[in-house]
């Protein structure tokens, strides 16, 4: 993974809670980048070091990269009050698997809501530039018809491309509109009656994630057809049976202080770690980048091996965001 300096060219609001900003390398040329990969970005608040991950939404073709952050955490909301055209930012990446290169196929599905849709621009714009007649059905799902990211350009996209078909679904809509709610299966046959024949990449809230990957499984759709990535703690899980803690949690202990931090069934280890004022390096958080990865011992349960080896995992190394104790554990930390 490259890491580098990034001096900011442009800055865009995109909707109300949204931005998109532009980058070229401050020094030298940017290293090549998939359609779907993020990048890590490091600033400073309150003079301590923050980091996090960010999907870039714009394509191979581009001649600058660029993110795309609403205005939701500590560090997007630093970003949006303090990154302006002509600083600089250091950054790390790009990295992920999430894209059509890695996980090819002649007709996906994109799914996607609220920021979930910025790798799926990405991609997109990336599969239309090498094959412009490619058959892609894109669903994107947003709160109202002001918080489309992308709308215009997704609409003239959809013009200049006659296989490119497009739906947005909206929970608060002009009476006109045909996608009124949320989505559903009959939707989703309407949008896509050939479902079954495409390979689906779903990208989005944890939530919509986890309700759509259960629709999609009961219209059918082979396990190996749907990709996804996750803002947030991935839904993909081990399908171990919940385990009850001895007073409602477990003890985390940090073997190099001896600290003990409750975690509860089900919370990460970073959650717990950062609800106890501990800091570790931690920028996804949704178990892509692998910056959070820490050695563990005890029971635990991962929800992604993202970035880790077998060897690693014989080792007991886990990502913290994207790991949950099974009983009292340990923590190289």
């Amino acid at each position: 993974m490259t890491s580098l300096t990034l001096r900011c060219i442009g800055r865009r609001a995109d909707t109300h809670d949204v931005t998109s900003w532009q980058f070229v390398a401050a020094e030298g040329t940017l290293p090549p980048v998939l359609a779907g990969q993020c990048v890590t970005l490091h600033t400073e608040i309150d003079g301590q070091p923050q980091c996090r991950a960010y999907t870039l939404s714009s394509s191979p073709q581009d001649p600058c990269w660029q993110v795309t952050i609403k205005d939701v955490g500590r560090v997007s909301h630093h970003l949006h009050q303090s990154l302006q055209v002509g600083d600089q930012i250091r950054a790390d990446g790009p990295f992920g698997d999430f894209n059509l290169t890695a996980l090819p196929c002649e007709r996906p599905l994109l799914l996607s809501a609220g920021s979930g849709i910025t790798p799926m621009w990405a991609m997109l714009r990336g599969e239309l530039a090498r094959r412009p007649g490619a058959d892609i059905r894109f669903v994107h799902s947003a709160r109202s018809p002001a918080d489309v990211i992308f709308a215009d350009e997704l609409a003239a996209l959809a013009e200049a491309h006659a296989g490119l078909r497009h739906a947005l679904i909206l929970e608060e809509a002009p009476a006109a509109h045909p996608w009124v709610g949320r989505l559903t299966p009959s939707m989703l046959k309407e949008l896509a009656p050939d479902l079954l024949g495409r390979h689906v990449y779903l990208c989005g809230p944890a939530p919509y994630m986890a309700a759509v990957s259960t629709m999609l499984a009961e219209l059918g759709l082979p396990a190996a057809q749907l990709h996804q990535e996750s803002f947030g703690l991935p839904v993909v899980t081990s399908g171990a049976a919940p385990v009850a803690a001895v007073g409602d949690h477990f003890w985390l202990t940090l073997t190099k202080s001896g600290k003990q931090v409750k975690i509860l069934p089900g919370q990460t280890l970073l959650a717990a770690l950062e609800e106890a004022g501990v800091r570790i390096n931690a920028a996804c958080r949704a178990g892509v980048c692998g910056s959070c990865r820490c050695t563990t011992t005890g029971e635990i349960e991962r929800q992604s091996v993202a970035t880790l080896t077998p060897a690693e995992l014989e080792q007991g190394v886990v990502l913290a965001c994207s790991c949950t104790a099974r009983g009292d554990i340990g923590l190289d930390c």
